[in-house]
């Protein structure tokens, strides 16, 4: 018996000496299965252990092989292990306790007479689980008889190996539950991003090259092409988009769609049958041998093909190859199934606006008509307006343009499809021509909207004409056997008081309809404020590039507090903005200009730059405080921003512990990857990251899985209603369940009372933001707040 077999000398006392071995295969044994990747690979150190740590002549480990009892050999280590598995066990003493895998699975180990084995020897039977959990059996030989003790032992270091091997084998189902989640959430971003470029795009070449882009760079897929079948003898495909893959590699294919050996391609098979041809692997499929080597040297293994049918006629194919040779799997293939018909779809849509564009074109030379509606067009209006002003002006009288918009068509459309909403329009048309005394005064002005001209009418004149219209439209419009709203806004515009001209006319009239639309009464005259708001928001973004330069921003802060000791655990860097005339800008005003206007990356340089300044301040009076600083969308995509970091931790000293990030769910989810990216060369300076009004972003679990953050902040919507709503009291107890599981600390954001504290902290959650503890606070006052209070302890 080797030295570490002994556990130390002869004098320390029997078991002990007997038992060494055995321990400390135990323990190597849960040392392992810590570690442990690999099942193959934790059985055979195993074995090892039991030889090499324990002492012990040979080790084996068998799996059942079918129900007839036959032992297949999963794992070996010494010079006889191999013989174990045509041996015929029994207990020792003879007891006939059934079958080898019956005794097995009722969990008992025991050893076989050494008769059986030669003198000297001892055999120990050690079952992998038991019961259903029963894995195989593990065979452990050594020189001499085993103590009851030294078997215990190695009974408890199978039972570890045995949960060792389940943890491995539920990790491995899991992995492949979360790769096949992943396949299909690829898929559906796919699909959703597709459906966004139908709406966007209006040449067909263009959306074709957008789809194929989509599919690469956003679904991840190795490549994507699209072609179309050509109706000659040799029946060909012509790429007419490719992205990922070269065109004159897809041209060297040499695909067909002909009944041939090179016919039989995914890409063949789904413009021949007009059916898709799903996961081809290109490893094992026989058909698809012309390709493979060319396929193992760009690194993709499986390819589907989709058919693109366009009124009625396959027209070509949609082909997407992966890497992984098991992608698409009926989840995902369903999904880019529907791509494939959406993007049919959009081609065949495109394809009808373009005769329709020429149609119109047509039209407006020989009648100024929209080929649509019937209706006289934006151009035609235009002239009928000169005429009236002309007639107006001559006659001192007024008159009235009324511009109609359907409310949510965009929605119809992208739901229903084109087809629908032009269908709708036209009856729309009709009902307005209805309710006016001249129809021949109804234009069409844009793709949902429509002007009225009201001849000799005043502004009450005009608002009983809207009314009537308005009528017209309550009743829902029958599509088929879709009943759609016909809801509508209108805004007026009268004559000379609104303007006098054309233009002015009109486009007054469309911003009374659209402060219609946000007041929801229907209808509205024209008031001039959307003008004068668009002049002050032109005005104060260029007074906000002054103050980011000069002096007016300052530096506010809002402590945040842990439930559990009510001890203040850190702050959020907010901005304020004291405008010289204007005095106290709102931020949700001046940051959403910042945002649209190129500011915000100056504003966040402000906003650090304040942040780390006054941290080291605190810190040199000895307080010493995470401080959190609010990231955009666009901060996110600027490659610059980890190195403005890196200079700031530089400049400022102090740990980077000391900093937070926080960046909202809705700004992550405009490029998942690219977010990804940036956050994780910002984890890697050692910062905290936070994602702030968490639930409002639409972000899935896998993605939320992926992301390196520290915790997130439960968007305060949620936590205001939690106590009078049920819903939202459901909302906040499922995310502090959900981020607890992913090992997350959860930041309640908008608490406001003692009512609302004794809930959350009740609920689990972690650390407290809101009006309970403090309104936002001056940065320079916060250490004096903070010496003022109970050493940093929250009094409530």
């Amino acid at each position: 018996m080797s030295e570490s077999r002994k556990g130390g000398h002869a004098a320390d006392g029997g078991d002990a000496w007997q038992c060494g071995g055995a321990l400390a295969v135990l323990r190597a044994i849960n040392s392992m299965i810590i570690d442990a990747g690999d099942e193959d690979l934790l059985l055979a150190d195993a074995c090892r252990s039991v030889v090499e740590i324990g002492g012990y002549d040979c080790a084996w480990i068998g799996y059942p092989d079918g129900d007839d009892g036959a032992l297949r050999i999963a794992a070996a280590c010494g010079a006889e292990a191999g013989e174990f598995g045509r041996l015929a066990l029994s207990p020792v003493g003879g007891e006939d306790g059934g079958g080898l895998l019956e005794r097995l699975r009722l969990g008992w180990s025991w050893q076989v007479p050494m008769s059986a084995m030669g003198a000297g020897s001892a055999l120990a039977i050690l079952p992998l689980g038991s019961g259903a959990g029963l894995l195989g059996v593990m065979v452990v030989r050594d020189r001499q008889p085993l103590q009851s003790a030294e078997l215990a032992l190695l009974h408890e270091a199978a039972r570890s190996l045995a949960y060792g091997v389940a943890t491995l084998r539920s990790t491995l189902a899991r992995t492949r539950a979360e790769a096949e989640l992943h396949r299909v959430e690829r898929a559906r971003r796919t699909l959703s991003a597709t459906n966004r470029a139908l709406v966007r795009t209006t040449d067909e070449l263009a959306l074709l090259g957008e789809i194929c882009r989509v599919i690469v760079e956003e679904g991840g897929y190795r490549y994507a092409w699209v072609g179309y079948a050509r109706r000659d003898e040799s029946r060909g495909v012509d790429v007419m988009a490719h992205v990922g893959v070269e065109r004159a590699h897809l041209e060297g294919l040499r695909l067909t769609w002909a009944d041939s050996e090179r016919g039989r391609s995914a890409t063949g098979m789904a413009i021949r049958t007009g059916q898709p041809s799903i996961g081809r692997n290109i490893l094992t499929d026989p058909d698809l041998a012309p390709w493979r080597d060319e396929a193992l040297r760009r690194g993709y293994a499986a390819v589907s093909a989709f058919p693109l049918t366009v009124a009625g006629e396959v027209i070509g194919n949609l082909s997407i190859a992966a890497v992984e040779p098991d992608a698409f799997d009926a989840a995902e293939a369903d999904l880019l199934g529907e791509l494939a018909g959406d993007l049919a779809f959009g081609i065949e849509t495109l394809r009808m606006r373009q005769r329709s564009r020429e149609a119109e074109a047509t039209i407006k030379r020989m009648a100024e008509q929209d080929a649509l509606t019937g209706l006289p067009n934006r151009w035609r209006l235009r002239m009928r307006l000169e005429e009236e002003i002309r007639a107006a002006r001559a006659g001192h009288r007024p008159f009235a343009l009324l511009m109609l918009g359907i409310d949510h068509f965009q929605e119809i459309n992208e739901t229903l499809g084109y087809q629908q909403g032009d269908a709708m329009l036209c009856e729309v048309a009709a009902r307005v021509a209805r309710a006016v005394t001249d129809g021949a005064n109804v234009a069409r002005m844009g793709e949902a909207e429509f002007a009225v001209l009201l001849t000799n009418c005043d502004a009450g004149g005009a608002s009983v004409a809207a009314q009537r219209i308005l009528a017209e439209m309550f009743d829902p419009v029958a599509i088929g056997d879709v009943m759609l709203d016909a809801g509508s806004s209108i805004g007026i515009a009268v004559f000379p008081g609104h303007g006098t001209e054309p233009d002015a006319l009109v486009r007054r009239a469309n911003v009374a309809m659209h402060q219609a639309r946000q007041s929801g009464h229907g209808y509205a005259l024209y008031t001039g404020g959307r003008d004068r708001e668009c002049a002050r928001r032109l005005a104060l973004i260029g007074d906000l590039h002054r103050a980011i330069e000069g002096s007016e921003l300052q530096l506010y802060c809002q402590p945040k507090a842990r439930f559990s000791n009510r001890e203040i655990c850190g702050v959020e860097a907010l901005v304020r903005w004291q405008h010289p005339q204007l005095g106290m800008i709102s931020p949700n005003e001046f940051i959403g200009l910042a945002e649209h206007s190129g500011l915000i990356s100056p504003l966040t340089d402000w906003v650090m730059q304040a942040a780390f300044r006054q941290a080291y301040v605190w810190r040199e009076a000895g307080l010493r405080l995470p401080m959190a600083v609010n990231l955009s969308a666009r901060d996110l995509r600027d490659p610059r921003l980890v190195e403005r970091v890196r200079n700031l931790l530089t400049t400022w000293g102090g740990e980077p512990e000391g900093v937070q990030f926080e960046l909202t769910e809705s700004a992550l989810m405009q490029d998942p990857q690219g977010s990804l990216d940036s956050m994780k060369r910002l984890k890697d300076l050692g910062v905290e990251l936070f994602i702030d009004d968490f639930g409002t972003g639409y972000s899935s679990l896998a993605y939320l899985q992926k992301l390196p953050v520290d915790a997130i902040k439960i968007d305060q919507s949620f936590v205001h209603d939690m106590l009078s709503n049920s819903d939202s009291a459901v909302i906040v107890r499922s995310t502090i369940d959900l981020a607890h599981d992913l090992d997350l600390e959860v930041v309640a954001e908008g608490v406001e009372d003692h009512a609302g504290w004794e809930h959350l902290a009740a609920q689990g959650c972690d650390v407290c933001q809101g009006y309970v503890l403090s309104h936002p606070i001056p940065a320079e006052a916060y250490a004096g707040w903070v010496s003022g209070g109970a050493s940093g302890r929250v009094l409530m």
